[in-house]
């Protein structure tokens, strides 16, 4: 019975994940096929990475704070009056910088950064697409590093203001230069000044930007800078859900605020010693640090058509103005690129918990060090899963020899449990019994195996996640470890490959794990239920575990029928252990090891002298073998 409650769990389970896997696809489609429609329709305006941004009027919206944003953000109290755009009939001036990573356009309405492209990286919204455009962090409409100064019960719209500079429209950056400076500045109302300046760098993702407020002389008890960073849209075709985020280092911690969260508000604040806050999306990021100073605030702002998150951030001004260095990233979630910047942003990348990122991370730098030497990142993780099992050989060979004993056992135990059908304490004495005298440890498989799996969890965060197997090929068929392997689709549901045979290879190794029939059917139910969850698994992920079954079955096929196979057990005909009877009820006080340890059922003792003349013709039989 328990037997067919179990394989009826596991057939469940199976057909839980696999509704859940069509109705994801489904889901899929039936998003693709509404964003074609309201691009059709003008509703809204597509950005260059294909997700669609509402129609702003920047005329109406006029402020960057407004009271009921205000009040959403947990500020009730603050009344923000907004001063006058500065725009004018001025027009815009754009500033475009070329760089061999990048290529970035400035704008002159609030020498914000209209355009920040990737050169390296395209979209992969169509996988059919071999021609999409490149990846923006920037969405269409949109302006990062866009300013604003709350002064008192006023709010400077600094992001509507226009700025003037003397740099040239166009500025080449492939041509040898290694840095560029671009400054802007402009006056407001009452003698306000703001200066802009931004350090670009031609071989980094990283730059400096500098802003500058002066002439603020009324007293005012709130004086704080505003810079913020649109969310980062989705890049994929198959985004995983809980990517798009904003990530802050906050009171020293790490604070998390996923697209999920926003549900019922646009906002979410965080109030503390923040050192930098983030946008990312599963493989790029855009993030700001001051330099020399904290943050004392910051708002998430969630976009769910757009399918982002982005922030806001206050650094506080005391006195009349404030000169605050920005360290600002805008790229891949590139480890090392990350880690460049200097101010320990690389915490922003998603390795896994606490207890397992020092081990993803030493993973991550050894694919990457792999791939200099190996230019196919497919061959690297054959060689990592070779590496892991040769380092964790002892371990798994000693949980694959308890394995085994512990099969060679089971008769044995089988017979036990059939002695003592009717008392389990004697049951479990005798199993005791037997298991010290075979030398054999229950828990001996599992240990080695728990060990081990730490290392499992970092490789599994790692290869789930690394920016460098996106887009990378492996061989045939599989041109992206990063994406499923899909060889074909059938009415709509794609075939992938490598899961199918990892649920072989499992299937396999199976017949040398399992020899107690009534755990054979749920056995076998396992390589289905991990063909499954591994389904639509990042190729390259699929491709370690398939390795590691691979030497497993090996390994365990060397313990089974070669010369490792011989590991001690006793004749199975020795069904139990000394001074035990063979056959007939008894009771555990037949056995001389616990005959002064229990009290004795007078009713259920065997006599002693059968005992004696039993055990003695026992001992007879196995010298003769001998």
């Amino acid at each position: 019975m328990d037997q067919k409650r179990a394989i009826v769990a596991v057939v469940l389970i199976f057909v839980v994940l696999f509704g859940f896997n069509y109705w994801q696809s489904q889901q899929r489609q039936k998003v693709a096929a509404e964003q074609a429609g309201m691009e059709a329709s003008g509703d809204v305006v597509v950005s260059p990475t294909g997700s669609p941004s509402p129609v702003v009027d920047r005329e109406a919206r006029g402020s960057t704070t407004s009271d009921t944003d205000a009040a959403e953000a947990g500020h009730p109290e603050d009344v923000t009056v907004t001063l006058d755009s500065m725009e004018g009939t001025t027009p815009e001036r754009t500033i475009t910088i070329d760089a061999p990573l990048w290529v970035a356009t400035l704008s002159s309405r609030g020498g914000s950064i209209k355009s920040w492209q990737l050169k390296e990286y395209r979209l992969r919204l169509d996988p059919e697409d071999h021609a999409a455009p490149q990846v923006s962090l920037v969405s269409e409409g949109s302006r990062a590093l866009a300013l604003s100064v709350d002064y008192g019960p006023t709010t400077l719209p600094v992001d509507d203001w226009m700025f003037e500079s003397d740099s040239p429209a166009y500025v080449d950056l492939m041509d040898g230069r290694e840095t560029v400076v671009v400054r802007y500045s402009a006056r407001g109302p009452d003698g306000i000044a703001v200066v802009r300046e931004y350090t670009f760098r031609a071989d980094s993702y990283a730059f400096d930007a500098r802003v500058d407020v002066s002439g603020l002389r009324d007293p005012s008890g709130r004086r704080s800078l505003w810079i913020g960073w649109p969310g980062v849209t989705p890049t994929e075709a198959k985004e995983d859900g809980k990517a798009p985020a904003s990530v802050v280092r906050v009171d020293g911690g790490i604070a998390k605020d996923g697209l999920g969260r926003f549900k019922e508000r646009v906002e979410y604040p965080r109030v503390g010693v923040i050192e930098w806050v983030t946008t990312q999306s599963r493989y790029f990021m855009a993030a700001v640090a001051p330099v020399g100073v904290t943050c004392s605030e910051t708002r998430a702002i969630g976009d769910k058509e757009a399918r982002s998150v982005g922030f806001r951030a206050a650094v506080p001004i005391e006195g009349e103005g404030t000169s605050v260095m920005f360290r600002v990233f805008a790229g891949p979630q590139d480890y090392r690129e990350v880690s460049a910047t200097g101010v320990g942003l690389e915490r922003a990348i998603d390795m896994g918990w606490s207890l397992t990122r020092p081990l993803s991370v030493l993973l991550l730098k050894a694919l990457v060090w792999g791939h200099e030497y190996i230019p196919n990142y497919g061959l690297v993780i054959i060689l990592i899963s070779v590496v892991t099992k040769l380092l964790f050989y002892r371990l798994t060979h000693k949980s694959f020899t308890e394995m085994k004993r512990m099969q060679d056992v089971q008769p044995k135990l089988n017979a036990l449990k059939d002695q003592y059908a009717d008392n389990k304490e004697g049951l479990a004495k005798a199993q005791m019994e037997l298991y010290k005298k075979e030398k054999v440890n229950p828990l001996g498989s599992c240990l080695p195996m728990i060990l081990q799996m730490p290392v499992f969890i970092a490789l599994f965060q790692v290869l789930r996640t690394t920016i460098e197997l996106r887009g990378a090929p492996f061989m045939l068929w599989m041109t992206d470890l990063s994406q499923p392997d899909t060889i074909a689709a059938i009415a709509g549901f794609p075939i992938h490959v490598l899961p199918l045979l990892m649920g072989l290879g499992m299937l396999v190794q199976q017949k040398f794990t399992t020899s107690d029939p009534s755990q054979a059917g749920v056995a076998k139910m396992m390589p289905i239920l991990f063909t499954v969850l591994f389904y639509n698994f990042a190729a390259g992920l699929v491709i370690y575990w398939l390795v590691n079954t691979i030497l497993s079955i090996g390994q365990q096929y060397y313990i089974h029928r070669g010369p490792a196979a011989a590991v001690g057990v006793s004749p199975p005909d020795a069904a139990a252990p000394e001074g035990v009877p063979e056959s007939g009820p008894a009771s555990v006080t037949a056995l001389p090891a616990f005959e002064a340890t229990e009290t004795v059922d007078e009713t259920r003792r065997t006599p002693q002298s059968s005992n004696t003349s039993r055990s003695k013709r026992g001992r007879r039989r196995r010298r003769k073998k001998k």
